[in-house]
């Protein structure tokens, strides 16, 4: 395919992609984004430009896809590391607005309880789903710790 090509598939419309999509007997429904319809009808022409994989290909693609490791299996690199906990001074006020509503927890005895309307506990979670009235970390709901690390 040259870039012309690739530019005049740019140019149509999600409805004229997805036209060209079923006349190239592309698997499956078209996709209904325009970006996916162009990549999708650009493969398929270069595939029929070039014939496509040859057998060898075919076979190394089979073989390592079979060899892959199980993506559903416990990984072991550093993503499954536990994350740090985040030391709290003895104190220390979290604030956290819930629905339009500030909330107040004051830290006791170095982190290990929590102090929420004149309630002492022993886990932020337990207060987070006070609050909330679902399953939170507490650390999490009170931003002590981010998606995918430590803080």
């Amino acid at each position: 395919m040259t870039p012309d090509d690739l530019e005049t598939l740019r140019t149509l419309t999600t409805t004229q992609l997805a036209e060209r999509w079923r006349q190239l007997r592309l698997r499956g429904d078209p996709p209904q984004f325009k970006q996916a319809l162009v990549r999708g009808i650009a493969w398929r022409t270069q595939e029929r430009e070039h014939s496509g994989l040859d057998a060898q290909t075919r076979r190394l693609l089979k073989r390592a896809v079979r060899s892959a490791p199980d993506a559903t299996a416990k990984r072991t690199d550093s993503t499954n590391k536990p994350r740090q906990r985040v030391k709290l001074r003895t104190g220390t006020t979290l604030v956290r607005t819930w629905h339009g509503s500030a909330h107040e927890v004051t830290v006791l005895e170095g982190g290990k309880r929590y102090r929420y309307r004149d309630t002492e506990y022993e886990s932020l979670s337990v207060i987070a789903r006070e609050i909330t009235g679902a399953r939170w970390s507490g650390p999490r709901f009170f931003g002590l710790t981010k998606l995918g690390g430590a803080a």
